[in-house]
């Protein structure tokens, strides 16, 4: 997302330093592996250089952290108080003596480190090309966690840059709520017995402190809607900082703007053809995903004619091509046959005894859209194609491919010889056919074992959409309302998942959402028994794990720790991660079909 959700936590990922953050240098720090580079340890750490941006986070007396403008300057430099009052975690990779983080090829698993209560944050110029946003806390507003560093965090990325995670503020208070049950233990380990003090006072207030975040940040949002009304533009809304409170805004367009449907309208010299013609299609991409996939799909009306759309299984590819025109007679949906290997599979063959060519329904889809063209029908028409990887494009699509990138005077070069003296069923002479300009065409693509790669010969013609869909607004997209800990559980084990393309998707939230309305007839007990079977039945499925790949170690221990968490309701599920376990020591693959 563009947006931080208002009342949730924010994150910064921080390297592990090895002497508790005290302003101090590690010990052989060219050997201590703290995520820094290995050129920064032996250059600066080693020679007892203090530029490391993270010693200092949690010293006593005067904590602050250092992060580059690269990671957090898109956010600060247009609102310089974005972060006062908000909830700061910093985490990083789990780490132990002697050489601190794992150097094998894994994905370490996160751990929280501590967490700030913002009081401020100011720019601290190095040089004409670098700056450093200095982030302070209030005095009391600070605290570090004891040791082992368990606690793991489950974030979602925020589009701009690479430091800033949001975090969900239930985990956060759960967590805190975790911490506080390990330093109540005999032996809770605390590096000093101010930092116990710090987390009691810390976690005490976590409550009022959320709410005092969330009202700043109501604020910062409102002066920011009423900066939009003065200067009548939505641009400035839309680089805004938070997201939701617009909700609660009922915030109005100026009277004097009316918003106009999109035409094909020549522009120095270039026709458009639109790919989205109603303003209701564009609220819904924005809405569903976010305006940076609107921003993309717009510009694909100037740029090029042959769209991508990408992502995993159930993210909503096809749904969102095929609500980019809501006029039936001008889009065609193709499903591509695995089996395709020339033109014939996609436009039809010449009848040998006729003479005729038959054609298919996207070749009779272009003599339409031919048609209207030279009645000076200038709409765009649509074709997409499902699955369009399935089998090699260049195979099939040869023709379309090379012949749409011709401009429209270049009507000749836009002509497809299809052979035969005539097309069947169509009265046009002879048999050829014309790319109208105004075609647009959309691609689905998976990326799995079962499909083939793009070569650039196809990617250069295209323009590429990554979709990604996180499971609350998958939810969301479908009216379903989950309790916020049910939430939590979709969320984290999507987090652990998805490398293993084992994502809640939208087809899997569809299916919980029949499950839910009908627990009676299924003898279901509750709701939790309902998102533990279609956890276990269309989520933990996809799962394929092999003896001996070493990024299993570190995700088996969080398929662990969110079977502690939330097995006692999603007891299916916990059960059959425990077996994962068990064959994995037993020297058995987990292959789930």
């Amino acid at each position: 997302m563009s947006f931080i959700t208002v009342g949730n936590a924010l994150g910064c990922t921080i390297n592990s330093h090895r002497r508790g953050w005290d302003g101090g240098i590690c010990k052989n720090a060219e050997t201590w592996n703290c995520s820094a580079k290995q050129q920064f340890r032996t250059d600066y750490c080693q020679q007892g250089d203090p530029r490391c941006y993270h010693i200092h986070i949690f010293e006593e007396g005067n904590p602050y952290c250092l992060i580059d403008d690269l990671g957090i300057g898109w956010l600060l430099e247009p609102y310089p108080e974005a972060l006062n009052n908000q909830i700061l975690l910093f985490w990083g990779k789990r780490f132990q003596e002697p050489r601190g983080i794992s150097d094998i090829n894994t994905r370490p698993k996160d751990y929280v480190f501590g967490a700030y209560r913002v009081r401020s944050v100011s720019p601290q110029k190095i040089n004409e090309f670098k700056t450093l946003w200095q982030i302070e806390p209030y005095p009391d507003g600070w605290t570090r966690f004891q040791q082992p560093y368990i606690l793991t965090v489950y974030y979602k990325s925020i589009i701009g840059g690479v430091y800033l995670k949001e975090v969900n503020r239930v985990a956060v208070e759960n967590m805190f709520e975790k911490a506080a049950e390990q330093a109540s233990s005999p032996h809770p380990n605390w590096t000093s017995s101010k930092d116990a003090e710090r987390f009691e006072y810390f976690h005490s207030h976590l409550h009022e402190w959320f709410e005092a975040a969330r009202e700043n940040a109501f604020k910062i949002q409102q002066n920011m809607v009423r900066t939009y009304t003065s200067r009548s533009t939505s641009s400035v809304l839309n680089r805004g900082p938070f997201v939701d409170s617009l909700k609660n805004l009922e915030l109005k367009k100026p009277s004097h703007q009316v918003a106009t449907p999109l035409k094909s309208t020549p522009k120095n010299g270039v026709a458009i053809y639109p790919l989205i013609e109603k303003e209701t299609a564009k609220e819904k991409i924005k809405t569903i995903y976010n305006k940076e996939v609107l921003d993309a799909v717009m510009a694909v009306s100037l740029t090029k004619n042959i769209l991508i759309l990408t992502g995993n299984p159930g993210v909503g590819k096809s749904s969102l091509a095929i609500d980019l025109i809501d006029d039936q007679e001008r889009k065609l949906i193709v499903p591509v046959g695995s089996t395709w290997r020339g033109r014939e599979d996609l436009l039809g063959y010449v009848n040998p005894i006729s003479n005729e060519f038959e054609p298919t329904d996207f070749t009779r889809f272009l003599c339409k859209a031919e048609t209207a063209w030279r009645k000076n029908d200038k709409r765009t028409f649509m074709i997409i194609f499902e699955e369009f990887n399935l089998s090699q494009p260049e195979y099939w699509f040869a023709d379309i491919l090379v012949r749409s990138q011709y401009s429209d005077e270049q009507e000749k070069l836009r002509m497809i010889e299809l052979g035969g003296k005539s097309i069947r069923g169509i009265t046009t002479t002879g048999s050829k056919v014309f790319i109208s300009p105004a075609l647009r065409f959309v691609a689905t693509i998976n990326n799995d074992h079962t499909t083939l790669s793009l070569s650039p010969r196809v990617l250069d013609r295209a323009s590429i959409i990554e979709l990604t869909l996180e499971p609350r607004y998958t939810l969301e997209r479908i009216k379903l309302e989950l309790d916020e800990q049910q939430i939590m559980s979709v969320e984290e084990l999507d987090a652990l998942l998805k490398y293993k393309n084992g994502m809640f998707s939208l087809r899997a939230a569809e299916s919980l959402k029949r499950c839910l309305d009908n627990l009676q007839e299924l003898d279901m007990n509750s709701r939790w028994d309902a998102l533990d079977i279609v956890l276990l039945q269309q989520v933990l499925t996809k799962v394929r794990l092999m003896v001996g790949d070493p990024a299993n170690d570190s995700l088996m221990q969080g398929l662990e720790d969110w079977s502690e968490n939330y097995g006692k309701n999603l007891r299916k599920c916990a059960s059959l991660i425990n077996n994962w376990t068990e064959a994995l020591k037993d020297g058995r693959d987990v292959i789930q079909a």
